[in-house]
């Protein structure tokens, strides 16, 4: 069984794969990692002479599944593109593959986003399709979705896929593969965005602060970092659950060490709740950071706050010795 780590060495060497991929290397990646997860249910269409592939480039015959591929080099530049021929594809499958009643139930139209998510394009395509054709399930098949298939399979599977054995994190040095730091540097790379920041702060969290006794500082340190959690939302929406989970757990783990440091070497009473805070915050921090780090890593604790039970689970019933 894989451990966390070889899980996040192929997660990132998978990313790299996937953005460097295009056109025949992309729809390639598309086949392995759908005959891995489907084994001989999945088949792939290769273009015939003149008559093409009519519009699929695999499917699976048992679920009446249709696919079909494109992975321009500029993504951002062909969306119109992409949006006109997932419709000619459609109705190039239709005509050639779901003649008859029940022989076409879904249509996933294939695009390497390059894990910048789906375009407005192909979904307003998606949603007239929709509307057209309501026998039909259709949906849109990006990164993020090759992504989590590619993280189901065994590690075994991974191999054959990237093209070359997954290396032993043990024997990687100086080499940051954490999702925490790829969180940091998308946020710190973001362009400013309205959207991404919040005009409120969520219900309930001046009251979660209290409750873990946090000094005014602490509190304030938390309230901005919950006001910039969209570029966090932003990140998660292209990338999988696998992603948020292992985020999770470093973040729940980097606070549970700075807990046991200050249980055993800290200062008492309620000095200790903040010292915890403290340490925590700037383990979260890469060595060097600057000022947009530090902005960074506080919205990665204001989402975690709000979002997921990272603090002491006994703060919420205000028992003696919960700390935040």
């Amino acid at each position: 069984m894989s451990t966390k780590e070889e899980r996040t060495v192929a997660r990132r060497m998978f990313k790299c794969e996937a953005i460097r991929a295009s056109a025949k290397a992309f729809q390639e990646l598309f086949w392995a990692v759908m005959k891995a997860k489907h084994g001989q249910d999945f088949a792939s269409v290769a273009p015939q002479g003149r008559k093409g592939d009519g519009g699929n480039d695999g499917f699976l015959p048992g679920e009446k599944h249709y696919f079909q591929v494109y992975a321009p080099v500029e993504p951002k530049e062909k969306v119109s593109r992409a949006a006109k021929k997932l419709a000619t594809d459609f109705a190039k499958v239709k005509t050639q593959w779901g003649r008859k009643k029940g022989d076409l139930l879904k249509f996933s139209f294939v695009f390497n986003d390059k894990y910048d998510g789906a375009p407005k394009d192909i979904e307003l395509k998606l949603n007239e399709l929709r509307a057209k054709y309501p026998e039909v399930t259709f949906a849109h098949y990006c990164c993020r979705e090759l992504e989590s298939d590619f993280m189901m399979l065994p590690a075994n599977d991974w191999d054959g896929i990237l093209g070359g054995a997954v290396p032993d994190p043990s024997r990687i040095t100086n080499l940051d593969y954490s999702v925490l730091s790829e969180v940091i540097r998308f946020i710190m790379s973001a362009e400013f965005a309205d959207t991404e920041t919040r005009l409120d702060l969520p219900p309930g969290l001046d009251e979660k602060i209290r409750l873990n006794r946090l000094s005014q500082t602490n509190s304030i340190i938390i309230q901005h970092g919950a006001l910039l959690t969209g570029h966090i939302e932003k990140y998660f929406s292209k990338n999988t659950t696998f992603a948020l989970n292992e985020l999770r757990e470093q973040v729940v783990g980097h606070y549970e060490t700075a807990k046991r440091v200050v249980e055993n070497e800290g200062p008492a009473g309620v000095a200790k709740i903040d010292a915890v805070f403290s340490l925590f915050r700037r383990s979260l921090s890469p060595r060097n950071a600057t000022a947009a780090t530090a902005t960074a890593v506080d919205a990665v604790i204001g989402y975690f706050f709000e979002a997921c039970d990272v603090f002491d689970p006994k703060a919420a019933k205000e028992l003696p010795g919960a700390s935040p």
